[in-house]
């Protein structure tokens, strides 16, 4: 009788010919990354079955708010020292690791600042409870945006297993407390503070684990740290204009307004979650590959991915009037909204390949380019669209900047010259 584990094995050896990939290495990491995202859509999913049917809408709202609101803020810090751990890390260069959370606990104080001031903002207009908000979350993004750099570790040391059980646990304990916290009380600052306090406590503890399980080497490459600094400039303006919608939305349309707009986007994010994962698996073996292989690679995994990601938008777009009608029953205004927000999922897989070609390759004259672009023309149109045509412009102007993004890199990725051929 055949054996079960020598045939799965051997199936996925004869698919690399069609894929092109070594399956072997997809499956391993895949299963763990898959995994933890079943178990980040079952979270969400009850967590906005929660929001959907117990939670006011502007309660709701607000709380998003600031989650949107805060995002920008944390953006401040070196966010771009994920990406450098995870590419030195890849290397053998796990001393960056620890230089890592050092510079971000140290650059974070820029945004503990922005967070006093934006917190005395709100104060000085007699809103305690975002005032409060802001303070909360700033003290804690500046432990969380240091000390979840174990994942970045994880993901360069490949150790899938590790990184999708602490960021599972992490998710259950975060998802719970706010939950419990709204049914007690239905307060957004006991919400908000639920969400950022156990947000921080769960990271610093698995960090802590994550170190004292893995043995760090101690070599260094001080070129990567300063490298970060370019992404950690170019994730601001991305945060800020990915984050601009929501805000606009609050101040000019009403928390309920908000609340339709995230559920409308809630679904199709987890479509644009599960690629992420995809890629998490991609980078770190891109990282290690010859630039000669590399530019086949991306085109080909472009192609099917992008292919793969119109099946499942087609699949949503028929089937969101039934998901809405049985699950979400108070906000079926979502469904036109949310249907047209799902074709911006076929650009996903085109933008974060080429953009990784870039990361890779560590040119950041290129990556400031298409950070101009992308971002620039996504504020542009996000405050056009929306202050014309409210939600319906907010979701267009999503799939606009998205294609924009889309052509952009695909046209600096084709024109690139590889240093190869330059020789």
């Amino acid at each position: 009788m055949p054996n079960p584990r020598n045939w799965a094995y051997n199936l996925l050896r004869k698919s690399e010919r069609l894929f092109k990939t070594d399956m072997i290495y997809v499956a391993r990491s895949g299963f763990w990354l898959t995994l933890g995202q079943v178990v980040s859509v079952g979270l969400a999913f009850i967590s906005s079955l929660f929001f959907a049917n117990v939670v006011p809408k502007e309660v709701y709202g607000n709380y998003k708010f600031i989650i949107a609101t805060t995002s920008i803020l944390g953006a401040l810090s070196l966010t771009g020292m994920g990406t450098v751990v995870v590419q030195a890390v890849a290397r053998g260069a796990e001393g960056v690791f620890g230089d890592a959370v050092r510079t971000t606990l140290k650059w974070g104080v820029i945004m503990l600042g922005a967070a006093i001031l934006s917190g005395g903002y709100y104060f000085a207009h007699d809103n305690s409870t975002l005032g409060f908000s802001f303070l909360i979350a700033g003290a804690s993004m500046l432990l969380i945006n240091s000390y979840s750099l174990y994942g970045n570790y994880l993901v360069g040391k490949k150790n899938f297993k590790d990184g999708t059980v602490y960021n599972t646990i992490s998710q259950i304990v975060i998802t719970t407390s706010v939950i419990l916290m709204a049914v007690l009380t239905k307060n957004i600052l006991a919400i908000v503070s639920a969400y950022f306090i156990m947000g921080a406590a769960t990271t610093i503890f698995f960090y802590r684990r994550a170190v004292s399980k893995n043995h760090l080497n101690s070599v260094r490459d001080d070129s990567l740290i300063a490298y970060s600094k370019h992404i950690s400039v170019m994730n601001f303006f991305g945060t800020f204009a990915n984050q601009l919608d929501k805000v606009l939305i609050f101040h000019y349309l009403g928390a309920a307004n908000l609340a339709i707009y995230v559920f409308a986007q809630a679904i199709p994010d987890q479509f644009k979650g599960a690629f992420k994962n995809l890629f998490g698996i991609a980078f770190p073996k891109y990282a290690t590959i010859p630039e000669s292989d590399l530019r086949s690679s991306i085109i080909k995994k472009v192609l099917q991915l992008t292919a793969i990601s119109v099946i499942l938008a087609l699949i949503y777009i028929f089937s969101a009037p039934f998901i809405f009608n049985l699950l979400f029953p108070k906000y079926i205004d979502a469904i036109f909204f949310s249907q047209i927000y799902i074709l911006g999922l076929i650009t996903i897989p085109g933008i974060t390949l080429f953009g990784i070609y870039f990361q890779v390759k560590k040119d950041v004259l290129m990556m400031y380019r298409l950070t101009a672009i992308s971002h620039i023309s996504t504020i542009i149109v996000t405050v056009f669209f929306v202050y014309k045509y409210g939600l319906l412009g907010a979701v267009i102007a999503n799939g606009l900047s998205w294609l924009i993004m889309l052509l952009a890199y695909g046209y600096y990725f084709l024109e690139d010259k590889p240093s190869f051929l330059s020789k």
